[in-house]
């Protein structure tokens, strides 16, 4: 008896289960899971020739064209969208609070999206594609690198103009909220790591390239190394590591790597995941993978190179020996 009324139960599941598979709704199209695709109006070099402007008072009191700090509102009677792929991820927290943006075409340039939020990698992973509306948003400089986000007063920083009195704070681009991010952009599609392929570049090379158009994009650096030097300076067994602490004050850690063609460093968050990992002895060599940076801030100095690893794996073939020892 308890037999027939267990099978019978086995029955009666198994019909209500083929009644609630049998339904007139259509699957939903993949594609309509991927977020909105919009069209590409400007090139990101377009974005900057015609709505970055180099008014900066902070940096040049007299003429107030410092080009330094700027914070530019971009504003079109038509849509301003750029796209492009993310090439950054800030799982290892060297990269804080923006995700780059590259162009997938010939010369194409990138850039930085300054967002108010961390874990944005979890939301905007490597390989994405992007289309960004900027109508309303800020395109600006800071210490020359240019950035999309919000228009920031940083009262911090501000200088007293002698012939006047007045006080002029330093204008720079800021970031924007999430919400505002999340309505500007538009990811469609399946991530594609794949897509992501870094221009091959040496040392020499990138300090012949103007920065205007390298600076944000994803390089590849073959037979590279680390000096054990900071711009020069020969480091102590004590710093020899990514980026001793600063007690809080934030600034990157600079650590010299040369590839024969020259020499130039990469800077490094006291607050990434591998800053206190020893540094790579010079006996490893190979490629290393970097975001180009710059950064100049005063009008009379002539700015520098700053390059940033994305994760400790952008040490690629030839240091396999030493991301293991640290593992």
């Amino acid at each position: 008896m308890k037999k027939i009324k267990i099978t019978g139960i086995i029955i009666l599941v198994a019909a209500l289960f083929a009644s609630c598979a049998d339904t007139d709704f259509e699957a939903i199209p993949a594609n309509k899971l991927m977020g909105d695709s919009l069209t590409t109006t400007y090139t990101i070099e377009q974005l900057k020739t015609e709505f970055m402007t180099d008014a900066d008072a902070y940096s040049d009191t007299v003429r107030y064209l410092g080009g330094l700090y700027t914070a530019d509102l971009i504003k079109a009677n038509r849509e301003v969208v750029i796209s492009g792929y993310i090439t950054s991820t800030d799982t290892e927290g060297n990269v804080y609070k923006y995700f780059v943006v590259q162009e997938n075409t010939p010369n194409g340039q990138a850039i930085k999206i300054s967002i108010d939020a961390s874990g944005l990698s979890g939301v905007y992973p490597i390989g994405q594609k992007v289309w960004i509306r900027c109508n309303d948003l800020y395109i600006g400089k800071y210490g020359e690198s240019p950035q999309i986000g919000l228009k920031y007063i940083n009262t911090e920083r501000f200088k007293v103009k002698k012939s006047t009195g007045d006080t002029i704070y330093r204008i720079e681009p800021g970031r924007m909220p999430l919400p505002v991010a999340q309505s500007h952009i538009h990811a469609y599609g399946m991530p594609k790591p794949s897509v992501i392929v870094p221009d091959t570049m040496t040392i020499a090379q990138i300090r012949a390239t103007d920065h205007k158009n390298l600076v944000n994009k994803l390089v590849c650096i073959k037979n590279a190394y680390f000096t054990g030097r900071e711009d020069g300076k020969v480091l102590s067994d004590a710093e020899m590591i990514f980026a001793p602490s600063t007690d809080g004050v934030g600034y990157p850690q600079s650590r010299d790597i040369t590839d024969g063609t020259g020499t130039i460093i990469i800077a490094t968050s006291e607050y990434a995941k591998f800053a206190d990992y020893k540094l790579p002895a010079s006996t490893y060599r190979g490629n290393i993978t970097v975001i180009i940076g710059w950064y100049r801030n005063y009008t009379d100095d002539a700015g520098d190179w700053q390059l940033t690893l994305r994760t400790l794996s952008d040490l690629g073939a030839g240091f396999e020996n030493y991301i293991e020892s640290v593992k």
